[in-house]
């Protein structure tokens, strides 16, 4: 029992192993999503050797999904499942019945709980999770079945959990459609699903990076325009000399042409301002008798002291209103002048305006954008996702576990697993940057309803499974049943003419043929070996009075002569010779027996003898033992099939009762012991069909157990 019980902890500990290696490297299907195969090895465990050796691998097995997941929860998880399979085993449960009834009453409720309690995933993700690891569970367990079902022979061993009660035909079928089908169908819709979201993935992000690209040129074309605008009119101031109400008109028409300028204005060489757009913003400050000086503003100083075109970050206006603003400004030059600025153009540009591009996205509603200056603050964005212009654009990446092939970001919940949007993003040749962001959700909705789907696609071909093969093995068996009737001694007469009908398979139509011809074929040899049996009778009862007439047994004693002992021992020689076993001879004679007889008288010799016939008998009352009084004080022992490790022990015994035994004349009274000298030899049944061999070497063992001073035991082994 230790062996057996040794061999079982190698096996689940081999299984462990491979399972672990397996679980180190789990099975990517989207996002988070992950196949683990290895628990296959936990699943075997506890068809074949129960729910402990189960925990056993199992506690073995997850730890590969410990270092892949860092996780621990894996083993509470899994471990309450190994040992749910194995006890269902011991039910006569299959193991996909099992798993199913795990997951829908215990694994999943227990899972929910888990991250409920230790994890920030978000609530929208939970159901889904918890619905890909039951779908997981069943593949395995699957899997695992599956394997034990198609290979029966590399299981064969003794110690392995046996069903209590035998199965029928009808749940075997039944339960090995229903394996092959829900294997067939779990991994052809994780890999359709996977594909098709794969696809999907590839679809999105190309239409991300299509709308980055389009949305990047049309902002690069509407900052070149406005920007061109501004350099034209510079141009233009530069090459006539014209008075300020002719500028202040220029500037107004400009203006008007381009309304993306929330305001514009004109500035001498002293940063004071000489000419707005609106006109009513100068006519305001002329009204207060003020000067607005933009002497310290970024794009004065970079128009006119740098002399050069100049886009500037976005910041708030102060001159002019409060808006967010991105500034575009130019020098200003006389022709006599060409290399001394004489003063700047500047439009404002409106933020808001932006919003003229967001909405070029036509046929992507669920698109939004984020537009940053090279400083990373905001510039515009959609407005549902409330982010503030000119704030700093804050983003965080999401778990490393949750693995995707595109990028993605979080902008609300930035300590979230599960990403917000996936995006793409455009540098502009100012170094201002184009996010376009898609919502990650709708994708985890459309995998959470194809999830949702292949379970209840199973649940659906699951019940018609069963359905279907209960029908198809009942007609199989119902032929079966009704043929055996048939054929039976027992049989009723209504399965006499309805053994097999027309629906019935061919095989069975065939088989019922030929056992029709076989039943004919039977009575007639029935027949002639009842006549037969007659004529043989008849011979064993005259060789039987031939044998009684023989006497086999010594009057005395009671046990069997020396003629028994030589007619019997080439019987068991070749039964030993066949089947490669051992026999024992032991050849015992009294000591001093002639002492006896002087001593106490014939009749104490008599009474030592049927002592010692009494003693053996109790002592070797195997059916297969034959205790013979061989002559004299001499008594023979033939042991087949015996124990070599014990035989010896066992001779050893039988000669210190004798020792003990004190035996009591009948006539006066007289107690006195006698004792044995014994020699026993074992050999194998191959060593001689003579039975004269085998006692002539258990006599000389005999006579030397008599030389070193009797009541000795010698044993010895034979060789050949």
């Amino acid at each position: 029992m230790e062996r057996i019980e040794k061999n079982k902890l190698l096996l689940a500990s081999v299984l462990g192993l491979i399972g672990l290696l397996v679980n180190l490297y789990p099975i990517h299907l989207f996002a988070n999503i992950q196949l683990i195969l290895g628990n296959v090895s936990y699943v075997i465990a506890a068809v074949l050797l129960g729910p402990w050796y189960a925990l056993y691998t199992a506690m073995i097995t997850v730890t590969g999904l410990m270092v892949a997941w860092d996780s621990p929860h894996v083993y509470f998880l899994f471990g309450v499942e190994a040992l749910f399979l194995g006890l269902a085993r011991k039910k006569d449960i299959y193991a996909l019945y099992a798993s199913f009834g795990f997951w829908l009453f215990i694994g999943m409720p227990l899972f929910y709980l888990y991250i409920f309690l230790f994890t920030d995933l978000p609530s929208s993700h939970i159901a889904f999770i918890i619905l890909k690891q039951g779908i997981n569970g069943l593949v395995y367990a699957c899997i695992g079945s599956l394997m034990i079902t198609l290979t029966p022979s590399f299981w064969h061993f003794k110690s392995k959990i046996k069903d209590r009660q035998r199965r029928t035909f009808n749940g075997q079928l039944t339960y090995t459609f229903t394996l092959v089908i829900t294997v067939a169908l779990l991994l052809a819709a994780l890999l359709f699903n996977n594909q098709f979201i794969e696809r999907q993935q590839a679809l999105l992000y190309h239409n991300i990076e299509s709308s980055a690209a389009h949305l990047g040129l049309s902002t690069q074309a509407y900052i070149d325009s406005h920007t061109q605008a501004i350099k034209n009119a510079a141009a233009w101031l530069s090459l006539n000399q014209h008075s300020e109400t002719e500028e202040q008109i220029l500037l107004s028409h400009l203006h008007e042409n381009y309304p993306g300028f929330i305001t514009m204005l004109l500035a001498d060489s002293q940063g004071v301002v000489i000419g707005a757009s609106p006109a009513s913003l100068l006519s305001s400050l002329e009204s207060q008798r003020k000067e607005l000086s933009i002497r310290d503003r970024d794009y004065f100083v970079q128009a006119f002291i740098n002399q050069r075109n100049f886009i500037s970050p976005a910041f708030l206006g102060k001159g002019f209103g409060q808006d967010p603003i991105v500034a575009i400004s130019a020098p200003i030059y006389r022709a006599d002048t060409p290399h001394q600025p004489i003063g700047i153009i500047e439009g404002s540009l409106d933020l808001k305006e932006f919003k003229v591009i967001d909405n070029i996205k036509t046929n992507q509603n669920n698109q939004s954008i984020v537009l940053i200056d090279k400083n990373g603050r905001v510039i515009y964005a959609t407005d549902n996702l409330g982010i503030t212009p000119l704030s700093e654009f804050n983003y965080s990446l999401p778990s490393k576990n949750y693995i995707t092939p595109f990028p993605m970001l979080n902008i609300s919940h930035s300590d979230t697993m599960a990403p917000e949007y996936v995006y793409a993003s455009v540098t502009l040749e100012n170094d201002w940057q184009l996010f376009v962001l898609n919502p990650f959700r709708p994708l985890v909705d459309l995998v959470e309803s194809m999830y949702l789907a292949t379970f209840a696609i199973l649940f659906v071909a699951l019940s018609v499974t069963i359905y279907i093969s209960r029908v198809i093995s009942r007609r199989l068996t119902l032929p079966l049943e009704n043929i055996a009737n048939k054929f039976s001694t027992q049989s009723d007469n209504n399965y006499v003419n309805y053994a097999v009908d027309e629906e019935s398979p061919e095989e069975i139509y065939t088989l019922f043929q030929r056992l029709k011809q076989s039943k004919s074929q039977l009575i007639g040899y029935q027949l002639e070996l009842e006549e037969k049996v007659a004529v043989r009778t008849l011979e064993l009862e005259h060789a039987n009075s031939q044998l009684k007439a023989l006497a086999e047994k010594d009057p005395l004693t009671g046990l069997y002569n020396r003629r028994y002992a030589e007619d019997k021992f080439p019987g068991i020689q070749q039964l030993c010779k066949r089947s490669d076993e051992i026999i024992a001879i032991a050849l015992l004679d009294l000591d001093k027996f002639k002492f006896i007889n002087d001593t106490y008288g014939h009749d104490g010799g008599d009474l030592t003898l049927k002592r010692v016939a009494e003693l053996l008998s109790q002592e070797f009352k195997r059916d297969s033992d034959i205790i013979v009084r061989y002559g004299g004080e001499e008594f023979l022992l033939i042991m087949p099939l015996c124990n070599a490790l014990k035989i010896e022990n066992h001779l050893e015994s039988f000669r210190k009762k004798l020792d003990n035994i004190v035996i009591e004349s009948q006539q006066d009274k007289q107690q006195f012991k006698v004792t044995t000298s014994i020699g026993a030899v074992i050999g194998n049944g191959t060593y001689s069909d003579s039975l004269e061999q085998w006692v002539k070497q258990a006599d000389i063992n005999l006579y030397q157990a008599k030389k070193a001073g009797r009541n000795k035991l010698v044993f010895t082994t034979l060789e050949g």
